[in-house]
């Protein structure tokens, strides 16, 4: 269960006979202000200073998007301060109701389907994708350590629907949510255009692999549990929403395993989380190692030495 403090809640306030609901609203807002402002200031729940940033541009659409009558969305970057600093909620304000699983995916499903519909335009994709870039680098391949993953060449309908998850709050990530939010780059037509124009890049094969100590039961472990979805060399599936793998950070490829198995990803496949819990660390490690050293077809290779000529 998740609350509502992302994507699909309203804040409830009590119901006063005096000051009116809407004077008491107000008041509520700006006190909130007031204190996501000191919590940027003093870092009470001494949060990663990545997490800092993303709630100063959360901070700022909600003054924006208040002064603009667009009280929901305001709140919601509100509560997402709150959340993202460890700031108690003020006992004056009733707890937000929470949010169903279902409901989270639904939401996510009904932007996808939008964004589905629509022809990308590769342009503007470029354009909201320099903000990805900081982080996925120009070539978006992503950081070898794992800390940020290679999504140049990730099919068009994976990109569509992990974007929609983040958005929705099916799929969690401090630095993504704010930078992948309607408020940062717009709605289903934007994840339509920065999904087309990340599957047209070239996958580097320079990507990090794992300590190549046990790759046939690596190997043998892939063959009978990831091969029938992923594919025999991990290209993934676009029409089945099955994601590429091949060239992916061994270290990012780790995470998301483990995230997968402990339930901490709310967006994944139910069979593969039914399927992969007997992996022990050692087993993980292995497959994932071997995954890392799948490629793409050479065409769909970057060659040595490229760099995205669009950020020249």
């Amino acid at each position: 269960m998740r609350s509502a403090i992302f994507a699909l809640g309203a804040t409830v306030f009590l119901t006063l006979a005096w000051p009116t609901v809407a004077e008491e609203e107000v008041r509520n807002f700006d006190d909130d202000l007031e204190r996501v402002e000191e919590a940027l200031r003093s870092n009470p729940g001494r949060v990663m200073p990545s997490a800092i940033n993303s709630c100063r541009q959360q901070y700022g659409y909600a003054m924006k998007l208040y002064h603009m009558g667009m009280e929901t969305r305001a709140r919601r970057s509100l509560d997402y301060c709150f959340k993202t600093l460890e700031i108690p909620k003020d006992a004056s304000v009733e707890e937000i109701a929470e949010i169903s699983q279902e409901e989270l995916r639904s939401a996510a499903e009904k932007e996808y389907d939008k964004a589905m519909a629509l022809t990308p335009d590769l342009k503007n994709g470029l354009a909201i994708y320099r903000q990805c870039a900081a982080c996925h680098q120009p070539e978006g391949w992503g950081r070898a350590r794992g800390g940020v993953p290679q999504i140049a060449g990730q099919h068009k309908r994976v990109v569509i629907r992990q974007l929609a998850d983040f958005r929705s709050a099916n799929r969690d990530s401090v630095v993504m949510i704010p930078y992948a939010s309607p408020e940062a780059i717009g709605g289903p037509q934007a994840i339509a255009d920065v999904a087309g124009y990340i599957d047209s890049l070239e996958i580097s094969v320079g990507n990090g692999k794992g300590p190549g100590d046990n790759l046939a039961a690596g190997e043998a472990l892939y063959t009978d549990y990831c091969a029938e979805c992923h594919g025999a060399n991990g290209e993934g599936n676009n029409a089945e929403l099955v994601p590429r793998i091949q060239a992916q950070h061994y270290r990012y490829l780790v995470r998301q395993f483990e995230w997968i198995r402990d339930g901490k990803r709310r967006n994944s496949n139910e069979e593969m989380v039914a399927q992969i819990q007997g992996f022990d660390d050692r087993d993980i490690s292995a497959v994932m190692d071997y995954v890392s050293r799948l490629q793409p077809p050479e065409e769909l290779q970057a060659p040595a030495g490229w760099s995205n000529p669009d950020f020249d």
